[in-house]
């Protein structure tokens, strides 16, 4: 909790008076179990998960907690921490989407099951949603409970449950992602599916995207959603498969300067990846497959690692047998946002002469097709 309330010492969050007015977004939480001097921080961000207005609550009333803030923009999501005054452990985080700044929201359950606890009000007002929220929220508590066992078990170096357990977090976020799927395509006329797809968009391949927004309604398309999802596609069209690869320069592994002109006359994969990421450390021996057999055929790698921590970062490089040149986009984040980078992993392919042959997150059928046909 330190973390946080000092944070909030900077100006950015206010102790709330929970005022409901037509122009304020107001969230209150009829949670049994809640006891004043409790704490429930609310954080606001757009949809480029960017924080823009925050509250801070100190609960007054058994069981009984309220948020109300005039936002200047349209919100995208809230998280919502809990703190029990008599521990600075126990932080709970509820994750709610918000349609507009004035939404009316409420949260009722047990603060034992916070997290969990159904939500009425803005998009949850639609029946269709509200059942997305509640398999989506069955979905998320059955990966906390993997979560926890995988650490034990790293803790208790026991490496055969950890990977079993790696691989069922694996199947549970597919469901997830099938689950997010299966709404936006069964509903292209509802403006929740348009929201939900302004996050899924960004780790698409471009011609999905183009797909998708192609089969939303015109007036879905119009919507503050659906011209976010047209920004993002324009972005990503200029580092899409034909463009030329803009140049740029980073410090490798070792200290050490490198650009990507370097690499001119070489077939070149950016790897976007990180040592937190499940499915990057998954996909890392099939890319060390394919530089054993074709680095001897022009093809050099560069891998861009997402990772605040510099240890585990290293530790990932040297634990994979990751042979190829690196560096930390910690240190170069204008590099990330050069390419539009919201999806680990993400690989873009590069001819020698510079031009991008494919930019996708899909390894196996995006990406090691290309490779292979170019350099056979």
């Amino acid at each position: 909790m330190k973390t946080i309330i000092n944070f909030l010492a900077g100006g950015m969050l206010f102790l709330s008076a929970c005022i409901s007015s037509s122009d304020k977004l107001v969230i209150e939480g009829n949670l049994t179990g809640l006891q004043a001097g409790d704490t429930v921080v609310v954080l606001i961000y757009d949809s480029d998960w960017r924080l823009v207005a925050g509250d801070t609550v100190a609960v007054t009333k058994k069981d009984y907690f309220c948020s109300a803030q005039t936002l200047a923009e349209l919100p995208y999501s809230a998280n919502l921490y809990y703190f029990p005054a008599d521990t600075a452990a126990g932080r709970r985080l509820k994750s709610i989407d918000l349609s507009s700044a004035s939404d009316k929201l409420k949260i009722q359950g047990a603060v034992a099951d916070f997290t969990y606890a159904p939500v009425s009000g803005g998009f949850y007002s639609d029946k269709q949603v509200e059942e997305y929220a509640r398999l989506q929220d069955s979905i998320h508590k059955a990966i906390i409970l993997v979560d926890d066992s995988t650490e034990q078990a790293e803790q208790q170096g026991d490496m055969i449950s950890k990977e079993r357990l790696d691989e069922k977090y694996l199947q549970l976020a597919g469901q997830l992602e099938d689950m997010e799927d299966a709404f936006i395509r069964q509903h292209p006329n509802a403006i929740y599916a348009a929201y939900l797809y302004c996050s899924i968009s960004r780790w698409e391949t471009l011609k999905k995207v183009q797909e998708q927004y192609g089969a939303f309604t015109p007036e879905l398309q119009q919507s503050v959603y659906g011209q976010r999802i047209k920004e993002n596609m324009d972005k990503r069209e200029t580092v899409a498969a034909g463009a030329q690869l803009p140049d740029f320069a980073v410090t490798d592994i070792d200290g050490k300067p490198l650009s990507t002109v370097s690499f001119r006359g070489k077939y070149l994969l950016l790897d976007f990846w990180g040592s937190w990421c499940v499915w990057c450390r998954k996909a890392s021996p099939k890319i060390g497959k394919l530089y054993s057999e074709y680095k001897s055929k022009n093809l050099a790698i560069l891998g861009l690692a997402w990772d605040k921590n510099h240890d585990s970062w290293k530790k990932a490089i040297k634990d994979d047998g990751l042979s190829w040149a690196h560096a930390n986009l910690y240190d170069h984040q204008e590099v990330k946002e050069m390419f539009y980078i919201s999806a680990f992993p993400t690989f873009i392919l590069v001819s020698p002469e510079g031009t991008i042959l494919a930019n996708s997150s899909d390894f196996d059928r995006e990406i090691e097709p290309v490779l292979r046909e170019a350099l056979k």
